[in-house]
């Protein structure tokens, strides 16, 4: 009760707070007294595991708000704990007591945390990330010291509350950013951001879960890791109920984080472990890295009951760990960023320097609903944080997975060449002809230079001479499924002049090979890909690649 009316007080002092002084910069900060570390060694004051590259941690005040109370001590304690929190947790997950690095504060012996102050009111910045962004990678610029890797969280005190009569007052939601922004991220300071709150349970969402579990998912973010959650098995079951089941940090952890067992999945794991600011060594970080998937096939082994992928890949960089992520779109969810909470994973070391394989049994999977659409999210992680994705496509039925998207063995492409097309752009990417040259990172494109083409689009290939095909279509949208096609017609003539629909299909928003079977082989000379529109809703159209098998 004495917390509760203590909290109270404090909030109902912030609603009336704020700030008349003029916008300035500032910062708390100081060399300290660590001593200067060699590659490979690693500061440490205190608690603080200090590293060659550190999260920097801004807290950001627009001018009409104020720092709240106490914030340098207990905003640095929550940050020891959440580095803390990490080191267990990737010791638990195999990879040693690692965790992200924090500077000292010279002056006060706590973690360095960034004061700024904004140029502008709250109003003005609202939730959009590069009102905040513009002005502190200024600041930054103009002290280059404070930023020492490519991670930043970013702080922002409550825009205002609410009276929430069962969790307490709360700070209103949806006004300002807290989110990742790629290798930033952006938080809430609030008076629940405090380690005195720690296992203290409320009725409702847990305020130490909402806010200090909240802050520490979109640190997983900034860390370069996307959502997942644990496989069935890693549920806890107590008393025939799912109340204590195991919570990834980058599922649930804002609503359970100290409430039930949270740690990191084997997929979390390996991302942070090639993070940045978790290795204390002086090599380079997220340098370019071209990187492929050259072959891959997935089958269902009902012995194992299990969903069975191995495949060959090649990378200008050295691969540490590949990675599954088995995303189903529940109930329509659609796909992408804050799709894929339902992601369960898997991670394998590489087999030798250039292959892999998985078995991934299904049981483990908590969605089997016939004719869901699931999308395989082959991860390559690399050792210097660079993380290459391609995307495969499946379903199930009857409690099966139906996998149909092992690389297939296609036809030669020699002889074949580009027997007309809507539009294509002349410069040096872009041609029609690049569709059919086998290669991957070159692309068809339709006209948007000048005059720019609209939908329909298409594209007509001569093989040369008449074939019977008895597989079916492939195709490859362009690397990073821009400007990717989505419904098309495949048709075919033998003189180029008379054509038969095939069939209609949707191609999926997606790099990697498709592939679509024809009911029964198919004679002809000439096909011809009639897009009628695109994943983006824009005009454009483009294709990597066109093939047959």
């Amino acid at each position: 009760m004495k917390r509760t009316t203590t909290l109270l007080t404090l909030l109902c002092a912030l609603l009336f707070a704020s700030s008349c002084k003029k916008a300035e910069l500032a910062t708390e900060g100081g060399t300290g007294d660590s001593k200067t570390q060699g590659p490979g060694k690693q500061a440490t004051t205190g608690t603080i595991i200090t590293q060659t590259r550190n999260l920097a941690i801004v807290y950001f005040i627009p001018s009409d708000l104020d720092t709240l109370p106490n914030w340098k001590k207990r905003l640095s304690d929550v940050m020891i704990y959440a580095q803390g929190w990490y080191s267990n947790a990737m010791n638990n997950a195999g990879y040693g007591a690692k965790t992200f690095g924090l500077k000292q504060d010279g002056t006060t012996g706590n973690a360095e945390i960034i004061l700024i102050r904004g140029d502008n009111p709250k109003a003005s910045y609202g939730t959009t990330a590069t009102a905040y962004t513009t002005e502190i990678n200024n600041y930054f610029t103009s002290h280059p010291g404070l930023k020492t890797s490519n991670h930043v969280l970013i702080l922002v005190p409550a825009f205002g509350y609410d009276n929430n009569t069962t969790e307490g007052p709360q700070p209103l939601e949806g006004v300002q950013p807290f989110y990742g922004y790629g290798r930033y991220c952006f938080a809430n300071d609030n008076p629940y951001m405090d380690m005195a709150l720690k296992g203290v349970l409320n009725p409702g969402r847990n305020n130490f879960a909402k806010w200090v579990g909240g802050m520490m998912h979109e640190l997983g973010h900034a860390f370069n890791a996307p959502h997942d959650r644990q496989w069935v098995s890693q549920n806890i079951y107590a008393n025939g109920t799912n109340a204590n089941y195991k919570m990834p940090m980058m599922w649930l952890s804002n609503y359970y984080l100290e409430v039930r067992p949270s740690f990191l999945t084997d997929a979390e794991a390996a991302i942070f472990n090639a993070c940045e600011v978790f290795n204390n060594d002086s090599k380079t970080y997220y340098g370019t890295i071209t990187s492929k998937i050259n072959r891959i096939y997935a089958n269902y082994d009902a012995g194992l009951g299990a969903i069975v992928v191995s495949g060959k890949f090649t990378s200008s960089g050295t691969v540490s760990k590949i990675l599954y992520y088995n995303d189903p779109n529940v109930n329509n969810e659609g796909t992408g960023t804050n799709k894929d909470y339902n992601a369960i994973t898997w991670a394998s070391s590489p087999i030798g320097t250039d292959s892999f394989r998985v078995v991934m049994p299904i049981a483990e999977l908590e969605v089997k609903t016939n004719g869901i659409p699931y999308e395989l999210k082959v991860k390559l992680v690399h050792d210097n944080g660079i993380i290459n994705e391609t995307i495969y496509p499946y379903t199930f039925q009857s409690g099966v997975p139906v996998l149909d998207f092992s690389t297939r063995t296609e036809l030669s492409k020699t002889g074949w060449s580009i027997a007309g097309f809507s539009s294509e752009e002349t410069a040096a990417a872009g041609k029609a002809v690049d569709a059919i040259d086998g290669s991957a990172t070159t692309f068809w494109h339709s006209r948007w230079s000048s005059n720019a083409a609209t939908y329909p689009h298409y594209i007509t290939v001569d093989l040369g001479s008449v074939k019977t095909v008895n597989g079916g279509l492939s195709l490859t949208q362009r690397v990073g499924a821009s400007r990717a096609i989505k419904d098309f017609e495949l048709l075919i003539s033998s003189d180029g002049v008379n054509f038969t629909s095939v069939f209609n299909k949707q191609a999926a928003n997606n790099d990697g090979a498709q592939y679509f079977n024809f009911a029964s082989p198919q004679t002809f000379r000439y096909f011809k890909i009639i897009a009628s529109n695109s994943w983006d809703g824009t005009q454009f159209a483009a294709l990597a690649e066109l093939g047959l098998y």
